[in-house]
Order: structure tokens, then C-alpha cells, then sequence
């Protein structure tokens, strides 16, 4: 192997480019998207060939710090292997070294006189942070990456690279005498653990088992997540790995597990059966396997031996200082809630909201004295799933459920969540901000409301830090459809339209149930690249009954030809007649009225079903932003408010009473 790279900016290698001043990456010719840290990640990596990386060192030469999730690395190091078309199973170029980190090994094709120079260090602006500098709150900001100078400059003379050659040597002779003398450790010790917990699967007859067991499945992940050390796959993905039938190398590919938990539920009469048993990934011996046969009342008492015994399994602490508490509760109490629960949130029965609210009504009545029923009947009131206002009756009533649900639980989650859409629909920024950090502190693995959160970031300006949070909750949730498209939503409302185009398309790869607003996102982001023909394609793919459709395609006809536009515009405002609803596609309009449309993103903005509201921070409309009419937007809804009190985004500066932004 040779160490060197291209004085040019560039490392050679194969069919592959990697372009250190455009960070970019070519295979084959053609540019493949790779995220900034991926980016930072390869570039350093390859610019030191056949030198093994301690996780460590990565993490503090790329994030500046090593106190970062384990699964953000892992998941790094797949989208790297993806991008160069291999696999952990098979690589070519990215060796995984157990217990130690990763080594890069490539013949890099080096210019005339290249050896007589040291291997270029990785420019700081390839690890810049993706998430600018802001002053607000650290749970609303990525960290700052800053290159560490030092790890180039000790390796700038041939002396100090025979350094590094003999302490990687002594490295990896001390790491084979460990293994031998501590030959009952597994590999993977060093590596910090990531657990997935499969739905428990019903066994029997009785009605509302399925339900109990995904429950008792879902309040597991939660329990387990305060275990210190250990990461959770969230439930999202959980259940899709398991409908698809993931074996044990698929587990390990695409969600990056080192263990699996899996069993069975059976309840007969008032009796409840557990059999659980604890995996490793993808090996598949058993670490742990135990019974629980219990009374249905101590359900609550099972779910917490279950989390102790997985900490002692894994040789984990366990923190219970946030753990779901269910002192005095009815376990029927607990089964009602549940099917209410899961009722509630499927799309299925949006019709039948009201009934199911009156049902959560009665079980508030029957069970007074229970946090969950008055937390989830406070979240219902304020997050119907139907595209209709909640009225004031609704809110105050929300309101006294949260609170009383608090005094009994002051950690439930669904009252929380009910306080924090409460405050965002108030436009009380800093409550409703502080209420989302508390709930992704009780429940870490929630991608669902993390994506939200994510929303509400980008809602004021922050799109860095609004992205960040989405590509924690992927860590976590790798296969949740939402989170997937949201990312690459957000891309595009940051201009950066070719890695949009990149994760959209892989969004619609998760699901043969392709959402209209999914299809609409990959036209307009065509549109944005000006690649008009796909964004025709989109259009046209859309069903015939879409009322949009024939409107959608003649406005990118338009864009062809803007001729077109009388009839275009016409086309539009036909489609909005026979919906009663707006049409998205007039924020492609050019020179339109930007008060019009300044005020359509706000009112889709009111729905918390569509994140086309956040188009307003999309480069494309910059010249909105010019508009007094967006001024006024900023001071109705208190986000100049905000700004002046938890930082100000990059792209917006303080202009007398108002702002300025670009």
C-alpha cells in the first residue's frame, strides 16, 4: 500500500475519487452523495492507507469529542460502505478491526514525486460541523467539528510515520495477547452494545393478546433505554424487521445490533406467560434465556425484573430514576389503554377519533386516579389526526389532563406531548422546545416525536440543527418510513438537492404504499435540480383520481415552456376549487405574489400533517424572505421572540425591531 494522496486535493484509488477541496465523491465516474460526516469520516480513513483508527480517535478527530452515541459511528461507517458498494460481509477497502476500530486499505494512485511528501492532512472545512455554530440550547445544537491539527501534523516527516507503523505493530501485538489471555471475552467487548427489542409474539387465543404484546414490547424499550452504555432500536423499526422477517445478518446489516431480544406472551385466564430469551447478533448464541410466569396484576412488576435481568445479562447499570411507574394500577386499566393507544394512532380510524376520545373519557372516569388514561386523553384532544383546528374547549381540557396526569406521573410521556403541542400551537417557543428536550430525555428512542421536534426546529429557522435531530432519531430507527423522508425533505429545504434527491429516493425504497406527499416531495426536488423530465415522471405517476395531478403536470409543462403559465395557472386554481384546499404547486410559480404565498406556507405550516410549510427557509424562496409581509410573520408567531433569546439562525440577523434574513 502506498500512503499518499494527490497534491491536487484529491485521493485516487480504483474507480473512486474522493475530491477533498469539492467534497465530493465519485465511483465509477459519477458522483455519489455521501453526508458530511461520512464524508469527513472517508477522508480521513483514506488519506492514511493501511493505518488502523481507534473508534476513539475517529470520534475525536471527526466530532471533536468521543462522547457521542456508538450507533452514529456504525451507522457512518455503512453509509461509507455503501457509497463504495461493499458491505461489513464483504469489503474491500473498510476492514472493521474488533475491539479496536477500522483500518482503510487501497493502493492510492499517488502523482510524480508524491512519495517524497507526507499524506495530506484532511482539511478542516471537510469535517465542518453540519450543524452551524447558534446560541441555543445544547439539546437544540449539533456539536462543532473541528479537525484536530495535531493528528496530521505528528505524521508530517518519515520518521513519525515508522512511529505510527510500530504503534500500530505494538498495538495489535497487545490486542492478540489480550485476547488470549482473556479468551472468554467476546471479540465484540469493547464495542458498546445496541439491542433490538422484537414485538413479543401472542401465543393462544385470547382477545387483545396481539395488543398486550406489543405493548408490554413497546413499555420494554422504553424501560431498557435508560440502561447506561446500551442503545435501543426503536420500536418503528423493531416491528418492520420483524413483519419482514429479518434473519440474523439483516438485523446486523441494516439495523447494527449486537443483540436481540425476542419471546413469546401467553395469558391464560389470569395467568401471564413471558418466555424471553437475550441473543448476540449475528453470531446467535444466547446469552441470557429466562420464564416468567406471573399474575396478570403483576404486570408492572414483570416489566421491571425483565430490564434488571437484561442490564445483569449485559453487564449494564441499569437507571431507574426515569422509569414508568404504575403504583396501584388495574392491569385492565393498562390493557384499555393500550388498545386505546394503538387505535388512536392508526390513520385507519380517523373517523373514528371522537368515539375513541369518549372511550378515553370513560376510562379517565372508571380510573381517576391513573396518569396514562389522562395523558393519552390529553394527547388525543390536542393531536387529532383529522386536518381540522382544535377548539378552545379541547385545549383547556387538554391542558387539566396533562396537568393532573403530572401531579399523579410526573414523568408520563403522552401529557408531556400533549404540553408541548399545546405550547406550539400557543407559538410558546421556549415551553414548548423545553417539553419536547424532557420527552426525548424519558424516552430516547421515540424517533416519531423527535422528527416532530425536528419540524418545530425547522419551523424557526434553525434547518441544520432541525436535520441533526432527525439523523439521531435514524440512528436509532434506521427503517421508519417518516423519519426517512423528513431527512430528505430537510435537505431540500437546505438547498443541498442532490443528497435530498439521494435519501427520497431511498425513502420510497421502504415501502411499496408510496404516500402522495412522498411522490410530491420527489417532484418538487426535480424541479429544484431543474431536472424537469423526472419531475413530469413524478407527476404523471401520481393516480388518476389525485385531484392535483393534471394541475401538478401542467405547471411543470410550464416550467418547460412558460408560455404555459395562463393555463397552468388556471389548472391550479380549478384543482383548488373541487378540494376547498390549496395547491402546493404554486410555490413554483415564478414572480408570484410573495404575500400570497407567504401566507399559504403559514397556514400549512398550522398542519403538523405537512412539512411543505417549511419551504419558506427553502434558497429558492429567498426573495419571500425580502417581503414585510414576512416580517410579520416572524413577529405574529413570536420567533423573532425566540431568536433574540436562544440565538439567532445563520442565515438571519437582528435589523432594528425586526430581522434580516437572506
Amino acid at each position: 500500500m502506498t500512503g499518499g494522496g494527490a497534491s491536487t486535493g484529491s485521493i485516487l484509488f480504483d474507480a473512486v475519487e474522493i475530491d477533498i477541496a469539492g467534497r465530493r465523491l465519485f465511483v465509477d465516474g459519477v458522483q455519489t452523495p455521501l453526508e458530511p460526516k461520512a464524508f469527513a469520516v472517508l477522508s480521513l480513513l483514506a488519506s492514511h492507507p493501511g493505518r488502523a483508527f481507534g473508534r476513539d480517535e475517529i470520534l475525536d478527530a471527526v466530532w471533536g469529542h468521543r462522547h457521542i452515541t456508538p450507533g452514529v459511528l456504525n451507522r457512518v461507517i455503512t453509509l461509507i460502505r455503501q457509497a463504495l458498494g461493499e458491505s461489513a460481509n464483504a469489503h474491500q477497502y473498510l476492514h472493521t478491526l474488533h475491539g479496536i476500530g477500522y483500518r482503510f486499505d487501497a493502493t492510492i494512485k499517488s502523482p510524480v514525486g508524491a512519495d517524497d511528501v507526507s499524506p495530506p492532512s484532511v482539511p478542516a472545512s471537510v469535517v465542518s460541523t453540519v450543524t452551524e455554530s447558534v446560541a441555543i440550547p445544547a439539546a437544540d445544537v449539533g456539536t462543532t467539528d473541528n479537525l484536530a491539527n495535531d493528528i496530521s501534523s505528528s505524521r508530517r516527516v518519515r520518521a513519525s510515520r515508522l512511529f505510527g507503523f510500530l504503534a500500530a505493530l505494538l498495538l495489535t501485538v497487545a490486542t492478540i495477547a489480550y485476547f488470549f489471555l482473556h479468551h472468554s471475552v467476546p471479540v465484540t467487548a469493547n464495542v458498546a452494545p445496541v439491542l433490538v427489542v422484537l414485538p413479543l409474539h401472542p401465543v393462544g387465543n385470547t382477545p387483545g393478546d396481539t395488543v398486550l404484546a406489543e405493548g408490554l414490547s413497546e413499555e420494554l424499550i422504553t424501560r431498557l433505554a435508560h440502561i447506561e452504555g446500551l442503545q435501543l432500536i426503536s420500536r418503528t423499526s423493531a416491528a418492520r424487521a420483524q413483519e419482514d422477517k429479518f434473519d440474523l445478518n439483516q438485523l446486523s446489516e441494516r439495523l447494527h445490533v449486537t443483540h436481540a431480544l425476542e419471546g413469546s406472551l401467553r395469558q391464560s385466564g389470569d395467568q401471564l406467560r413471558i418466555d424471553l430469551r437475550l441473543i448476540e447478533i449475528p453470531g446467535g448464541r444466547t446469552v441470557w434465556a429466562q420464564d416468567f410466569d406471573r399474575n396478570f396484576a403483576d404486570v408492572f412488576s414483570i416489566q421491571r425484573e425483565i430490564a434488571q435481568a437484561v442490564a445483569q445479562a449485559m453487564t449494564l447499570k441499569l437507571g431507574l430514576a426515569n422509569a414508568v411507574t404504575d403504583a396501584g394500577a388495574d392491569p385492565q386499566w393498562f390493557r384499555d389503554y393500550l388498545e386505546l393507544r394503538r387505535k388512536l394512532w392508526e390513520p385507519k380510524n380517523i373517523a373514528a377519533h371522537p368515539d375513541l376520545v369518549e372511550k378515553l373519557r370513560a376510562l379517565v372516569a372508571r380510573a381517576p386516579g391513573y396518569a396514562r388514561a389522562h395523558g393519552l386523553l390529553a394527547r388525543a384532544l390536542v393531536q387529532d389526526l383529522r386536518e381540522t383546528s382544535v377548539s378552545e374547549a379541547d385545549r383547556v381540557d387538554a391542558a387539566r389532563e396533562a396537568a393532573r396526569a403530572l401531579q399523579l406521573d410526573p414523568d408520563q410521556l403522552d401529557a408531556h406531548v400533549a404540553l408541548a403541542s399545546l405550547a406550539w400551537r400557543a407559538t410558546d417557543w421556549p415551553r414548548c422546545m423545553e417539553e419536547y428536550r424532557r420527552i426525548l430525555n424519558l424516552d430516547p428512542t421515540d424517533s416519531i416525536v423527535r422528527a416532530i421536534y425536528a419540524a418545530r426546529l425547522a419551523n424557526l429557522g434553525y434547518g441544520e440543527q432541525a436535520l441533526h435531530q432527525v439523523e439521531i432519531g435514524l440512528i436509532s430507527d434506521p427503517l421508519n418510513f417518516e423519519s426517512n423522508y423528513l431527512r430528505g425533505f430537510l435537505l431540500d429545504i437546505l438547498g443541498r438537492h442532490d443528497e435530498a434527491k439521494h435519501w427520497l429516493d431511498a425513502t420510497a425504497a421502504l415501502s411499496a404504499d408510496i404516500t402522495p406527499l412522498l411522490v410530491s416531495a420527489r417532484m418538487f426536488n426535480a424541479a429544484w435540480r431543474r431536472d424537469f423530465a423526472a419531475a413530469r415522471e413524478f407527476a404523471l405517476a401520481m393516480p388518476a383520481s389525485n385531484p392535483y395531478r393534471d394541475a401538478n403536470i401542467a405547471v411543470i409543462d410550464a416550467l418547460i415552456d412558460p408560455a404555459r403559465w395562463p393555463q397552468a395557472q388556471a389548472m391550479i386554481e380549478s384543482s383548488e376549487r373541487a378540494t376547498g384546499r390549496d395547491n402546493f404547486a404554486r410555490l413554483l410559480q415564478p414572480n408570484a405574489d410573495s404575500a400570497t404565498q407567504i401566507a399559504l406556507l403559514e397556514k400549512i405550516l398550522a398542519l403538523r400533517r405537512s412539512p411543505f410549510g417549511l419551504l419558506l427557509w427553502i434558497p429558492e424562496l429567498a426573495a419571500l424572505r425580502q417581503h414585510a409581509a414576512f416580517q410579520d410573520f416572524l413577529r405574529r408567531n413570536h420567533i423573532i421572540d425566540y431568536w433574540r433569546s436562544h440565538g439567532w439562525p445563520p442565515q438571519c440577523k437582528p435589523d432594528g425591531d425586526g430581522a434580516r434574513c437572506a
